[in-house]
């Protein structure tokens, strides 16, 4: 495992890397967010493996920085006593005595060094079986008390933060939160996340932290080429040969240089690189293969309707300026002057959903406009089949209430009420009884709206917005006490 990192360029994710060192050394945590197969995984483990390489970009004079990487996923119990436990358990597997010498020269001294392993190793040993949380609290405590003595910056890279929260209690979240705020001169967290932290389940729970973890946001997305290169070199080397130029070149348009896609396509090459099949047939062929639908279904799933209606508005003004086959568009060809206004229109009336888009490594903006990064993900955007809804708004002026650019039809002046509180009052959880108190602040005009009665109003709705009503991404049900609906104009990512 030690041999792969070594192996991977001091520039690899050079953009995200300066980012995160950024952070690190103003001491603030952030969300490391990126879709499934971005490569988000590959860039927190890099970064914890390679120590020299994060010291390379943090500005003099840095002081001593650590990463100590933390799975919060395979928590036998969820209680704070094994979280107390678990977090002892990375310090122990990075800075034991048995971790090796690979952190030694973070400290001032050999004698720091060593001095401290054996104390990491006692608090660790002493406590593993610790069920009374307040020892390995205790622990813990201690241990940061005297990383914060020595000067050290701590790094805790928790991946997956997100599945983490979907199951924590909210005494586990507050455990998190305390520790941050107790030792926030030495203690900082870089989270990894497939969403932005407005989609956790509970995101208030996360208190002060939301505000950090919102406010710092580095995406994962596309390579850059130089790495999307090396990639492609290291999976195909052992090929007899290894691709040409001009099929690895194919290779990187196609994906668009996104790390799943880019990894998939190499492993297609491995088993048919024999047989002569023609480049220009390639697209056609990859589509066809069910670990690339796989790849590009994640993907899709991930973003918000929004995002997902700004991505086919690209690809159909493309289809039209320049013809041919979904995936055929390059951005030196010339739009015509025809098109020029709805490319400008696109850009203004989406700006905000293809600046995310980029964000993501799905688009790229060029000269001529927007332009979906990948043949295979132009070609997926082509095939999509049905209406994409693009996102719920109210237009003040008309009073009038839009899906994407359409108005929405057929909706009662009941189901008005209900879809104008609910843009009003977008993400956050609603009881049911407020969305009635809300939408129908008269009296007389609440009477027989119980919770079934809106409950047929809002199945009624979902009709009406949702892509699929029984998988509904704009307006959720929450279940729990009280129990109601939380409302994403945008379409929440599934």
């Amino acid at each position: 495992m030690a041999r792969k990192w070594e192996s991977y360029a001091l520039t690899y994710r050079a953009r995200e890397v300066e980012t995160l060192a950024g952070w690190i050394a103003a001491g603030e945590s952030g969300s490391v967010v990126g879709l499934a197969g971005c490569g988000r995984t590959n860039l927190l483990e890099f970064l914890c493996h390679r120590p020299d390489v994060l010291r390379s970009y943090l500005p003099p004079p840095a002081r001593p920085v650590v990463l100590i990487p933390v799975d919060l996923n395979n928590l036998p119990v969820n209680n704070p006593s094994t979280l107390y436990r678990t977090l002892l358990r990375a310090f122990y597997q990075v800075l034991g005595e048995e971790a090796g010498e690979k952190t030694a020269d973070v400290f001032k001294t050999s004698a720091d060094w060593k001095s401290l392993q054996q104390t990491v190793d006692a608090l660790y040993l002493e406590n593993r079986a610790a069920q009374d949380p307040f020892l390995a609290q205790s622990a813990l405590h201690d241990l940061l008390a005297l990383l914060q003595e020595e000067q050290v910056q701590v790094v805790l890279a928790l991946n997956r933060f997100d599945r983490f929260c979907q199951r924590a209690t909210p005494q586990m979240i507050n455990t998190m939160r305390g520790l941050r705020d107790t030792f926030k001169d030495t203690l900082c967290y870089l989270v990894g996340m497939r969403q932005e932290v407005a989609y956790l389940p509970e995101p208030a729970d996360l208190g002060e932290m939301y505000d950090l973890l919102d406010s710092h946001v580095c995406w994962v997305g596309a390579m850059a080429e130089s790495d999307a290169w090396r990639m492609l070199e290291t999976i195909t080397q052992a090929a007899p040969p290894p691709p040409a130029e001009a099929e690895a070149r194919v290779m990187l348009a196609l994906s668009g240089r996104f790390p799943s896609l880019l990894k998939a396509i190499a492993h297609w090459w491995l088993a048919n690189h024999q047989q002569p099949t023609a480049l220009d047939d390639w697209l056609d062929i990859l589509l066809a293969e069910r670990s690339i639908q796989y790849r590009l279904e994640r993907l899709w799933d991930g973003l918000t309707q929004e995002e997902q209606l700004a991505l086919t508005e690209v690809q159909k003004l493309h289809a039209q300026a320049i013809g041919g086959k979904a995936g055929d568009g390059e951005e030196g060809k010339t739009i015509p002057r025809r098109l020029e206004r709805a490319f400008q229109s696109l850009a203004k009336r989406q700006y905000y959903a293809l600046t995310r888009l980029a964000a993501k490594g799905l688009c790229y903006q060029a000269d001529q406009g927007w332009w979906i990064s990948g043949g295979l993900v132009a070609a997926f955007v082509a095939a999509i089949e049905g209406r994409v809804q693009g996102k719920i708004w109210l237009d003040e002026q008309t009073k009038t209430i839009y899906q994407g650019q359409d108005p929405i039809e057929g909706i009662t002046t009941l189901q008005y009420e209900i879809l104008r509180f609910l843009i009003k009052n977008p993400r956050a959880k609603h009881s049911q009884d407020a969305v009635i108190d809300n939408a129908w602040p008269e009296e007389d005009h609440r009477e027989g709206i119980t919770p079934n009665a809106l409950q047929v109003h809002i199945a009624s709705i979902r009709k009406k917005i949702e892509p699929n009503p029984a998988k509904p991404r704009y307006l959720i049900t929450w279940h729990g006490r009280p129990g109601g609906y939380q409302f994403f104009p945008e379409g929440k990512p599934a």
